[in-house]
C-alpha cells in the first residue's frame, strides 16, 4: 500500500443499476479498471460499455483523492492555537 495515498473510495447503491445491466466480464473490466486508474491513475482502453459503468465510479476515485489532500492540508496547520475557548473542556457534572 503507498502511504501517500488515500486507501479507499466510494461506490454508491446507485450505481448498481448500471453494473447489473452489463455482462459479468465487462462489469469485470470496468471494476479492474476502477482500481487501475485508483492505484496509478491510467485509464485502460475498455469497450463503450466497460467505460461507462468505470466513468460512473471515476468521480469517486477523483474525489477520495482531493479529500486526502484536504485532510492532509488541514493535519499540517495542526491543532487548534492555544487560548482557544473552542477547544477548551468543559466539566459533564452537574450540582443537582
Amino acid at each position: 500500500m503507498k502511504a501517500n495515498r488515500p486507501a479507499w473510495f466510494k461506490m454508491f447503491l446507485h450505481q448498481k443499476a448500471l453494473v447489473d445491466s452489463v455482462s459479468d466480464e465487462t462489469a469485470g473490466k470496468a471494476l479492474k479498471a476502477v482500481f487501475q486508474y485508483f492505484d496509478d491513475g491510467t485509464v485502460p482502453e475498455l469497450d463503450p460499455l466497460a467505460f461507462a459503468v468505470f466513468a460512473s465510479v471515476k468521480p469517486y476515485v477523483d474525489e477520495s483523492f482531493e479529500d486526502f489532500r484536504a485532510r492532509q492540508t488541514n493535519g499540517a496547520k495542526g491543532g487548534a492555537p492555544k487560548g482557544n475557548q473552542n477547544a477548551r473542556k468543559t466539566s459533564k457534572t452537574t450540582n443537582t
